[in-house]
């Protein structure tokens, strides 16, 4: 397959950005790492800054992309800090996503912030809180054209994909089968427990499924600081943190958008989760209601939830795997990735596999009534 970015060109990204604008930039691109697409900040001739970001051909319908713009306009709605694309100087509906070279790509003011580094038990609660206000604000709307967080939608397939193309190596596929079907069973068990049984062709149909983020952890949270000091002795009033990149947002459990912060295995931060949870349910309370019959993440919700802590992180594994899959004929993927693929790559992978079955195994016993 050949490089599906390979059209791009400074040229043509200076010009996809200034037909999509209006605006004239200096001719700076500074490439920035992107896991799936190609992201690239660009400098106004007036001085400001903009994050341009091509979505990588074949994965997202454009629906899909206006599902991921819809989500950042809802939460700015709501005051959840976030960084909505923006319009395109030519008026019209959806006008948030442009084409250019064959490939959709929106235009972002760029934000000039840090990191968020989560230190102390505050920093924590705050960020369960900015959690929780994201997923108030997404349950005033689905995204139709956005995968289901599922093991049907978003683990199955793709484990089926890496076998059909031969990209395990031959003599491990066997192992490899078998670990991914033992752990499915403990993950599609989990889901079953506290959503009930899909239906014929994959979907759950539960009130407790919203948007999410679905990527959402630390390198996705950044830290803007509004006093002049980050030593102010009231953090919080003193910096905003903002949540950005939402190329992977889908709908499924809140749980997904507090896990990836977790540093370690549930059975190691249980600490780190009881802050986040502090600070998420200030916002998702018991009686919390979106009308029309649409309901937010209640509380005794998130937390039957946690039982799919570990399923959903072998869900990441296999999700990992099959994306560096996708890109592995992109420009410069072997340089990143030396060895990928090889026989010493699988080997080490399937124990990785081994050992989240392992965790699963152990945790069966007692999720199984939570």
């Amino acid at each position: 397959m050949p490089n599906q970015f390979s059209s791009l060109t400074p040229d043509s990204i200076l010009s996809a950005a200034e037909n999509f604008t209006g605006e004239k930039f200096d001719g700076t691109i500074t490439p920035y790492n992107s896991y799936v697409n190609r992201v690239f900040g660009l400098t106004g001739e007036d001085g400001r800054d903009y994050v341009i970001k091509f979505y990588r051909p074949g994965r997202w319908s454009r629906d899909a992309v206006l599902d991921e713009h819809k989500f950042l306009a809802d939460c700015s709605a709501a005051e959840v800090p976030v960084v909505p694309p923006l319009s395109s100087s030519l008026s019209g509906d959806e006008a948030t996503v442009g084409s250019a070279e064959g490939l959709y790509f929106a235009v972002f003011p760029r934000l000039r912030a840090r990191t968020f580094d989560i230190y102390t038990d505050e920093d924590w609660v705050r960020t369960g809180r900015a959690v929780g206000r994201m997923h108030i604000a997404a349950r005033d709307r689905t995204a139709p054209h956005r995968l289901q967080c599922t093991p049907q939608q978003t683990t199955i397939p793709y484990i089926t994909m890496l076998l059909n193309q031969n990209l395990v190596t031959p003599e491990l596929q066997q192992e490899f089968t078998g670990v991914c079907g033992d752990a499915l069973d403990y993950v599609l068990d989990a889901y079953a427990a506290v959503f009930g049984e899909a239906d014929d062709h994959g979907v759950y149909h539960t009130e407790a499924f919203r948007r999410i983020h679905g990527d959402c952890h630390r390198g996705n949270i950044l830290e803007q600081f509004t006093s002049p000091s980050p030593s102010s002795a009231d953090t919080e009033d003193s910096s905003i943190i903002t949540l950005i990149d939402f190329d992977d947002m889908m709908t499924g459990p809140a749980v997904q958008d507090l896990w990836l912060l977790l540093p370690g295995y549930r059975r190691d931060s249980e600490h780190e989760l009881e802050l986040l949870l502090k600070g998420y349910e200030e916002f998702i309370s018991p009686d919390d209601d979106a009308g029309d019959g649409i309901r937010t993440a209640r509380a005794p919700e998130i937390r039957r939830q946690l039982r799919l802590i570990e399923p959903l992180r072998f869900m990441r594994n296999i999700y990992f795997l099959a994306w560096t899959a996708v890109q592995r004929n992109d420009e410069g993927f072997s340089a990143r990735n030396p060895g990928w693929g090889t026989k010493a790559f699988w080997e080490t992978e399937i124990e990785d596999l081994k050992t989240q079955l392992r965790v699963l195994e152990e945790e069966y016993d007692t999720t199984q009534d939570c």
